[in-house]
């Protein structure tokens, strides 16, 4: 898959040094999946939760910070929609940011 908005999850991880780990981990699963359908991103990320849309949020970091992705299967590509704390998440609407 090709993740579109990488610049979020670089600046993210450079406040937040303790996230860099799981969003490396994140981001090398995700470049090599070849995501067809929701199942795809479950069987590669258990813990994800797909939301309307074709969203996913993802937890980071033991769930310590959330990820919120668009996912385009047909031409197999992720955008970076959000990454922030549960406070940060708590305030805005994952369906449609």
């Amino acid at each position: 898959m090709v993740i579109v908005f990488l610049e979020k999850l670089y600046a993210f991880g450079k406040n937040h040094a303790d996230a860099r780990k799981s969003l490396a981990t994140w981001q090398d699963v995700t470049e090599k999946a070849d995501w067809k359908s929701r199942t795809d991103v479950l069987n590669d990320f258990p813990n994800a939760k797909m939301i309307k849309y074709n969203r996913a949020r993802f937890e980071i970091k033991h769930n310590n910070y959330r990820l919120i992705v668009y996912i385009n299967y047909q031409i197999k590509t992720v955008f970076i929609r959000f990454i922030g704390t549960h406070g940060e998440y708590d305030r805005i609407n994952p369906e449609t940011i």
